[in-house]
């Protein structure tokens, strides 16, 4: 390869951790290992070993790349917000990012939820879910503020609605949304619902 086309360090990491979403999305999270990226990018065996050490290093990267991403679609979800929203309009509209998140980028999300894949104590990895979380925390204790939710603590509600929402996503992965709700229609008209559904029960106790 020519030297002026050669990738730099950055660009590598980056190459390869596309690299392993694309593998994940065809052939799921099982084969998917140093080698498999290596050949699919067409670099070394041992590429992939100087930026991510081992398989698990790999995962905490495409991990943390997750979260970063998640939390730049809310970020995104947040701007087209109306702004005469409500607060608690505002928090349902970071569950339809968290959807389209889970829509758009499925290797990642799966491999985000998968603790025993990943290195726990990793820096980045803690600083990017702190990232997504903090946004739906901020969204969440500003509804608060106006009487939404009161009766509840922050934390309550932060847990009630990403488990609201991550369950349906759940369920749409699992294939098992259309199977019990074939009129539906499909993963985003879920999201809608169940933090509409969430949110008019929260808003009624204001």
């Amino acid at each position: 390869m020519p030297a002026s086309s050669t990738p730099s360090r950055t660009d590598l990491r980056e190459t390869l951790l596309r690299a392993a979403e694309q593998a994940i999305d065809e052939h799921g999270i099982g084969p998917v290992g140093m080698r498999t990226i290596a050949r699919r990018v067409g670099v070394s065996h041992q590429a992939p070993g100087h930026h991510f050490g081992d398989r698990r290093g790999l995962f905490t990267a495409l991990a943390a790349k997750g979260f970063r991403t998640l939390a730049r679609r809310m970020r995104s979800a947040r701007r087209r917000i109306p702004g005469d929203a409500t607060p608690a309009e505002r928090v349902a509209t970071l569950g339809i990012g968290y959807m389209v998140f889970a829509q758009q980028h499925p290797a990642l999300f799966v491999v985000m939820y998968r603790p025993e894949l990943l290195n726990a104590d990793d820096a980045e990895l803690a600083e990017a879910r702190e990232s997504a979380f903090g946004i739906l925390l901020n969204e969440i204790n500003d509804a608060r503020a106006t009487g939404w939710g009161r009766n509840h603590s922050a934390t309550a509600l932060a847990l009630t609605c990403w488990s609201t929402v991550h369950g349906a996503v759940m369920l749409w992965r699992d294939g098992t949304l259309d199977t019990f709700f074939p009129d539906l229609g499909g993963v985003e008209a879920a999201a809608r619902l169940v933090t509409e559904t969430l949110n008019n029960a929260l808003a009624a106790e204001a």
